[in-house]
């Protein structure tokens, strides 16, 4: 009888070498970026209590309705794998009792249950920062530079920073009124998920993709048309913000985004590269969510990126023909040990080295380690034999071109850093 086929679950994806590889350099210019914008990395646990994105997310949203992956424990305690990771940060920051103003950033891994797309997988990588009591719309549009320095650094350049207000708690019952009033005429016209929202946050009803619901809701109106003084202020600050830095944006007033915590500045990027599903990520200001996790109120805003898209949308790097890899090769077991010294100083040095030890069961053992270094992509040889120990030298290989040299035992390591 055959054993079952092991597969990886639906809506994941193993990233091998050189693919690997090329991800870990774009979670680098992330941190590079992030460090140069003056934020600190921490890092939060991969699962939290159901309520921290009940609370923060909202009821009604996709994420606590649709697609959060939750379970309980041996305890019975509700747990979930983190959706999105703004709330797992206000309620670190808070149960840590971290001081604010921080300004802090996060990498890792995310999990949301839905249809799984190119770009957008069951469990997604995310780049996201935060500024914690902050409350200028400069830091608005300094948080948007970011985003645009990061995928410009990447080599995205036809990045469209998408830009609006959706008002605050003083300004937003108004307005929602005059939405719902709007939308109850239209009831038929709307799925059964926006008939839930018009109940609970009408809002939400712009961020919805149905189509009859985009027909109901083309001349509704929106939410920047009943801004209050201060957050007409706020927002006129933004702007003039990334007009001084030359920054170009589209002012789009169906820009909700999906989650229940944002006011005032909400923001998004995109990218033709990435066909219908555009977003590469966004974000916005979030100045009550302290407040809803029992904090003090903290103004605050954020933003997300996800890597799968980013990477999607980053020009392709080509695959150099010849890694930055030494293989050390010995000609018998009386030069073995020789070559594992070896090896540990080229490693101590910096420079990646290799050796094949299964080579000891081959009659033509130099054969047989040459031709796996060729397999391994290696720079370059260096070759161990009873004449280079008699004399004080290595052969040294050029893999790429097939030169051989031979270079003094007391100056391998800078020889190889410089040619390698």
């Amino acid at each position: 009888m055959s054993q079952p086929k092991v597969t990886r679950p639906k809506g994941t994806q193993d990233l091998l070498p050189p693919e690997s590889e090329r991800r870990r350099s774009v979670e680098g210019v992330a941190r590079s970026v992030a460090a140069r914008y003056g934020f600190r990395e921490i890092i939060t646990p991969t699962f939290e209590h159901a309520d921290v994105f009940v609370k923060a997310s909202g009821e009604t949203s996709d994420i606590v309705l649709k697609e959060m992956y939750q379970f309980r424990d041996r305890a019975e305690r509700e747990l979930v794998l983190r959706p999105e990771g703004t709330p797992g940060v206000v309620r670190a920051v808070l149960e840590n009792r971290l001081a604010v103003p921080a300004r802090l950033y996060y990498l890792g891994s995310y999990f949301r249950y839905g249809r799984p797309q190119k770009g957008r997988q069951r469990e997604f990588g995310q780049v996201g920062v935060e500024a914690l009591g902050e409350a200028s719309g400069w830091t608005d549009a300094e948080l948007i530079a970011f985003g645009v320095d990061f995928f410009s650094e990447l080599g995205i350049t036809d990045c469209r920073v998408l830009l609006t207000s959706i008002g605050c708690r003083e300004c937003r019952p108004a307005y929602r009124e005059q939405l719902v009033g709007y939308l109850s005429v239209r009831r038929p016209e709307l799925c059964p998920d926006c008939l839930v929202r018009l109940e609970r946050n009408p809002m939400r009803v712009f961020d919805c993709k149905v189509e009859t619901c985009k027909v109901a809701v083309a001349d509704a109106p929106k939410p920047r048309s009943g801004l209050c003084n201060s957050c007409e202020e706020h927002f006129g600050v933004v702007r003039q913000a990334l007009d001084s830095r030359g920054l170009a944006y589209e002012i789009d007033d169906r820009l909700v985004r999906g989650l229940d915590y944002y006011s005032r500045t909400t923001f998004e990027y995109t990218s033709s590269r990435l066909g219908a599903q555009d977003s590469l990520g966004g974000g916005g200001r979030y100045d009550y969510l302290f407040e809803e996790f029992g904090g003090p109120p903290t103004p605050a805003a954020g933003l997300a990126i996800g890597l799968e898209r980013t990477m999607l949308a980053s020009p392709p790097t080509p695959e150099p023909a010849r890694r930055r890899l030494a293989f050390v090769v010995w000609f018998s077991e009386a030069e073995l040990e020789h070559a594992v010294k070896l090896a540990d100083r080229l490693r101590a040095a910096g420079i990646p080295t290799r050796l094949d030890f299964d080579a000891l069961g081959f009659e033509k053992k130099f054969k047989h380690q040459v031709k796996a270094a060729d397999s391994q992509g290696a720079s370059a040889c260096v070759i161990i034999g009873p004449d280079e120990l008699a004399h004080g030298v290595y052969s040294v290989k050029n893999l790429e071109t097939g030169e051989q040299t031979q270079v003094p035992a007391n100056v391998i390591s800078e020889h190889l850093r410089a040619t390698l």
